[in-house]
């Protein structure tokens, strides 16, 4: 099934660990009613919005997006964006992970719930692009390239933070809140999925209450906590229907001890079971 018009893809082949790197760049067209959601990413990913339109809902909101506006993708959050039937949208993207992004998105007002920035100069964002991403094709000097490329993310994200502190100023937003505080909830249940977990343990375990804690969550992740490990549990699933295990051992991987208690639950999530899933794909 075709699911763009046109796509390019650029990648960093020596992102280093720890610090902020790209991991990937690319531009593409998709198709009328094309998406991607809901779902979890594991990096941070910025699109910039060339032309057409679409929307982009997290934390459950929904955003109108046209050219010029640029929506930012955190890890663990729950996530969709669909581009327009009547006018489908162009971008352009960056993947980018680091122990300190968040802090330094955090600090230029860029934060999960504050996740859309305005206006931004398409040839200024594009001459950008342009020269990260041929940064990274300099495959004789990967390591050269890798610190090149994480310059013009630092570039890129300057342009976006500038415009994102000016709204904030200019509409007396106060400074976003924080969601720190739940992020070893959020990373517990992305990461344990496979476990048999419950709210009243992850609370247990987090020191909180459980009322307390399902309030921040929901209110950080637009989804209660155990609803958010389903989605988590089904995503991986649709990830491993495309090897060769059998329904028993991915139901297994994904934290649950009864196969046809996990197909009964992707049958929800999904309106298939795991083999017509399954099937379906081969037949893709």
């Amino acid at each position: 099934m075709e699911t763009h018009h046109s796509i390019s893809l650029s990648i960093n082949a020596a992102p280093l660990k720890g610090e902020m790197s790209v991991l990937f760049s690319g531009k593409g067209q998709p198709v009328a009613g094309h998406f991607i959601g809901p779902a979890v990413h594991d990096y941070y990913l910025i699109h910039i919005v060339l032309g057409g339109e679409g929307l982009f809902e997290t934390l459950g909101k929904s955003y109108s997006c046209k050219a010029g506006d640029a929506f930012v993708i955190f890890p663990d959050i729950l996530v969709k964006y669909e581009a327009s039937m009547s006018n489908p949208w162009q971008y352009m993207w960056v993947a980018f992970s680091g122990e300190i992004v968040e802090s330094s998105l955090s600090s230029i007002g860029i934060t999960p719930d504050q996740a859309v920035i305005r206006d931004c100069s398409l040839p200024v964002m594009q001459k950008m692009f342009r020269s990260m991403r041929k940064s990274m094709e300099k495959t004789n000097a990967p390591a050269l390239g890798n610190m090149e490329s994480s310059g013009w993310l630092r570039l890129i994200l300057h342009e976006l933070g500038r415009l994102q502190l000016t709204e904030n100023a200019e509409a007396d937003v106060p400074p976003p809140r924080s969601y720190r505080q739940i992020d070893q909830a959020i990373r517990l249940l992305s990461l344990q999925y496979g476990q048999q977990l419950s709210i009243e343990s992850i609370a247990r375990t987090l020191g909180y209450h459980r009322a307390h804690l399902t309030r921040l969550f929901k209110e950080a992740t637009g989804l209660p906590p155990m609803q958010y490990l389903l989605k988590v549990r089904m995503k991986k699933a649709e990830e491993l229907l495309e090897g060769e295990l059998t329904i028993a051992q991915i139901a297994a991987s994904v934290g649950y001890n009864d196969p046809l208690f996990f197909t009964k639950q992707f049958h929800k999530w999904s309106g298939q079971s795991p083999t017509d899933f399954r099937k379906n794909l081969l037949k893709e």
